[in-house]
């Protein structure tokens, strides 16, 4: 370089010196390792992980976490991708923010210290910042801002993302429940030398009436079903039951009442009948005892009938008489509430479990009345049942009641068991019957539906139970690719793209500048000429081919001063 001087605004001069004729620019390929084969490549590359990203996202979304199987995460494959991706995008920004700063200087003298804020900003972050605010925009001013937009690439592109957890269901055999379409026990031919015309000579179902008195005693049981763990069941099935219909009939019960004491007797005995032909009988003797409970049951059926009676589905009619008594033991707040147990078949939906706990989204009772039940063998046979017919149109399918077991349902409601009574006072109860569980303020219709309710699940897991698969529940963790926040990154990588087209566009159309990109050798081979006159100083250099330059500086040895 010449002498000290102060710097000013200098160019490139692609013209002789007054002593040497300065070398022409030797272009060469496009593709050539001499003008953007690695810049090229590398952007190529860059742009091929970056829809290789895409591709990795796009076949993972909406899938079970567990279905990447690769040993790396998938974030963390995502990070190495992109940091690879965002490494080979900026070493061609930074190669052609390192030729526009040629450019720069060819077109019209410029201050020397832009060179300086060229080359930081082709080197990182930080100096592309110091370039957006001190040198005027310009097409490397894209090339900063990429530069720059760089750090948010990698943290965008893991935002991209996101592990919501889903529930799944996957058919499981384990998860069962039970329905009934029938109940039979099929004891016909252990019966062949009975008769069914008292309780005795029908056996009875022990879990049936277990059933039936825990309804009654407000005893909750566990369901009857399984689950390995939550469950759900999307189908509808039906299901033979039971219900019980109430009527409070204490006025019209009441004006039946009769009364009578024995000559000589202080027992008063009364007896009164319900509109439905139940008979109910109390007993006061005065200042000493007083009936407060009292309950009866009737069948609907005669056992020998060869048709369904009137009132069929009805199976059984009961009473209760309840009251209060005084301090003479006199009756007070009398009620007479008359039922009827009577089949139904109910229709279950949304079933679903969830541990020990189980229960229906929907229950809905489908009525049978009397037209559709058909009788087979006669109600006196043992072999005998009622039935309906199966119904398309209703979704109706054929549901059985044996014989034996509908006898063996009302004599276990007309037995001591059931039907009792309870007197307050000097009395000694020796059959209370079921008087503990519905005496007092107990709110009978709620009871008995309770009662119902039972039996029904009784069914529903008896003799004759059909089982209802399901489908098991279960949280899964999926992987969910939020497209949005994959834009930053793409209008980055597009950005990186578009500033090499056209900064390799403008640079083939500059012949006159050499293709130096960022090389240090190449400013080392330059020399400042101070301008004659008012003529603006120079930056020139005799040898313009950077494979020239290289060939030198591989052969030349040096030493700082």
């Amino acid at each position: 370089m010449p002498g000290n001087h102060e710097y000013g605004p200098i160019g490139d001069r692609d013209a002789e010196s007054s002593s040497t004729k300065a070398t022409q620019y030797k272009r060469y390929n496009i593709i050539s390792r001499s003008e953007w084969l690695l810049e090229l490549g590398s952007l190529a590359a860059s742009l091929t992980l970056f829809v290789g990203i895409i591709v990795i996202f796009w076949n993972i979304n909406n899938k079970p976490r567990s279905d990447w199987t690769f040993f790396i995460s998938l974030n963390s494959v995502v990070s190495v991708l992109t940091t690879l991706c965002s490494a080979l995008m900026m070493h061609g920004v930074s190669e052609f923010i390192g030729q526009l700063k040629w450019l720069h200087f060819k077109n019209r003298p410029r201050k020397l210290v832009n060179f300086e804020k060229f080359d930081e900003a082709s080197r990182g972050p930080m100096g592309s910042f110091k370039f957006l605010y001190g040198v005027r925009l310009n097409l490397a001013t894209v090339g900063a801002l990429v530069t720059i937009a760089r750090l948010a690439f990698s943290p965008l592109a893991q935002e991209v993302i996101d592990y919501p957890e889903r529930m799944i269901t996957k058919a499981d055999d384990r998860a069962t429940f039970g329905y009934a379409h029938e109940y039979n026990r099929n004891l016909s031919g252990a019966m062949f030398n009975h008769k069914m015309i008292s309780s005795g000579a029908v056996p009875h179902d022990s879990k049936m009436q277990s059933a039936i008195l825990q309804g009654l005693y407000n005893i909750s049981s566990p369901q009857d079903f399984t689950c390995p763990g939550s469950c759900e069941w999307s189908e509808s099935y039906i299901s033979l039951g039971f219900k019980t219909t109430c009527e409070n009939v204490t006025i019209t019960t009441l004006r039946t009442e009769k009364c009578v004491k024995p000559s000589g007797g202080v027992i008063k005995f009364c007896n009164m009948t319900t509109p439905g032909g139940i008979r109910l009988s109390t007993q006061h003797v005065d200042t000493d005892s007083q009936t407060t409970f009292r309950f009866n049951a009737s069948s609907t059926m005669d056992e020998t009938a060869q048709q369904l009676p009137r009132d069929f589905p009805d199976l059984v009619r009961f009473a209760v008489y309840r009251a209060t008594s005084d301090g003479n033991f006199n009756p007070n707040n009398i009620n007479v509430t008359e039922c009827a147990l009577s089949l139904t078949a109910y229709e279950y939906s949304e079933g679903h479990a969830n541990g020990s706990e189980f229960g229906f989204g929907s229950k809905k009772e489908i009525s049978l009345p009397h037209k559709r039940w058909n009788i087979d063998g006669g109600m006196g046979g043992f072999n005998g049942s009622v039935w309906t017919n199966a119904s398309k149109a209703d979704g109706l399918p054929e549901l059985t009641l044996g014989w034996v077991d509908i006898k063996a349902l009302q004599f276990y409601f007309q037995s001591e068991m059931i039907s009792a009574e309870w007197v307050d006072g000097n009395y000694d109860n020796v059959n209370p019957g079921i008087s503990a569980a519905l005496i007092g303020g107990v709110d009978l219709e709620q009871r008995f539906t309770m009662m119902a309710t039972s039996m029904t699940d009784y069914l529903r897991a008896g003799p004759n139970h059909k089982t209802a698969k399901g489908n098991r529940v279960q949280m899964v963790t999926y992987v969910s690719i939020r497209w949005p926040w994959l834009i930053g990154p793409a209008v980055i990588e597009i950005t990186a793209v578009l500033f090499a087209i056209i900064t390799i566009v403008r640079n083939r159309r500059s012949r006159g500048v050499p293709l130096w990109k960022s090389s240090a050798l190449a400013v080392l081979a330059c020399r400042h000429e101070k301008g004659v006159g008012d003529e603006v100083d120079w930056i020139r250099s005799d040898v313009k081919d950077i494979k020239k330059i290289e060939e030198t500086a591989e052969h030349t040895s040096v030493k700082l001063e």
